[in-house]
């Protein structure tokens, strides 16, 4: 289905956006930490962001076609939200909260997410077993 390829392609362009902002601070010496934890390298962190966020929007681009197609309102609302919550907690680094917060807690949504996309499309993992 086409909401799978645009889901990652979108999800592939803000990790892009995400990232390259994180990149072009590495053109200069030395290594950027975050100001919530000096331990973490802020490349680190714009990785592990981005990547959760690429799974995010491959599930909410599949979330969202099913709610066009059906004109399910609350699937909608509930994608919109899910978004915002999730964006917002980047701010987490703003404040000067160390960064492992916010991409636990979109590691969560990530694992909530997925697991009620994987649901609601009947994903099997007897393919994979088979494989095994």
């Amino acid at each position: 289905r086409y909401s799978v390829i645009a889901g990652l392609g979108y999800g592939v362009m803000s990790a892009m956006f995400m990232y390259v902002n994180v990149l072009s601070e590495a053109s200069g010496p030395g290594t950027y930490y975050t100001p919530g934890s000096p331990s973490m390298p802020i490349f680190v962190s714009g990785a592990l962001q981005a990547s959760v966020m690429t799974g995010l929007h491959v599930c909410w681009g599949l979330l969202c076609a099913e709610g066009v197609e059906k004109r399910s309102w609350p699937l909608l609302l509930s994608v919109t939200l899910s978004h915002l919550v999730v964006s917002s907690l980047t701010l987490m680094n703003e404040a000067g909260l160390s960064p492992i917060y916010a991409i636990l807690f979109s590691n969560v949504a990530l694992a909530l997410i997925g697991a009620y996309t994987f649901r609601r499309f009947k994903g099997n993992f007897k393919p994979f077993f088979k494989i095994l």
